[in-house]
């Protein structure tokens, strides 16, 4: 569904344009692989720190197996590290730049949402 991410290397050795070609596609990929509910939903659990898929599971409102679904895709797309204790893998945001872009995302529509509450309070 997603492709891999070159090596950084593979980025280098491409003419400009078609470095800004992959990257576009591998931008793409980034946000097809966060346009999901369950996903945000996990996303924003982890923004106060590591959990394990039960956790995750609880949290987001799904079963353990679907949040381990969304989590091996999210793993894929370099969002997620993760950290093995005993039985236990917990899982992190792998860069606080994706909290960022999601709570970025957030507040533009936010503030959509209240903008359209305010013309239609002052509908006739």
């Amino acid at each position: 569904m997603f492709a891999e991410l070159p090596k950084t290397e593979a980025l280098h050795d491409f003419r400009p344009a078609r470095a800004e070609e992959e990257l576009s596609r591998l931008q793409a990929d980034f946000c097809k692989g966060m346009a999901h509910p369950t996903r945000i939903r996990i996303l924003k659990s982890l923004e106060a720190g590591e959990k394990t898929v039960n956790e995750l599971a609880s949290l987001a409102g799904v079963t353990q197996a679907n949040a381990s679904q969304h989590l091996a895709l999210l793993r894929q797309l370099g969002l997620l590290t993760t950290r093995r204790d005993g039985t236990s893998i917990y899982y992190s945001i792998s860069d606080r730049r994706i909290v960022e872009a999601c709570n970025l995302v957030r507040g533009c529509i936010e503030e959509r949402v209240k903008k359209s509450q305010m013309v239609l309070a002052f509908r006739p």
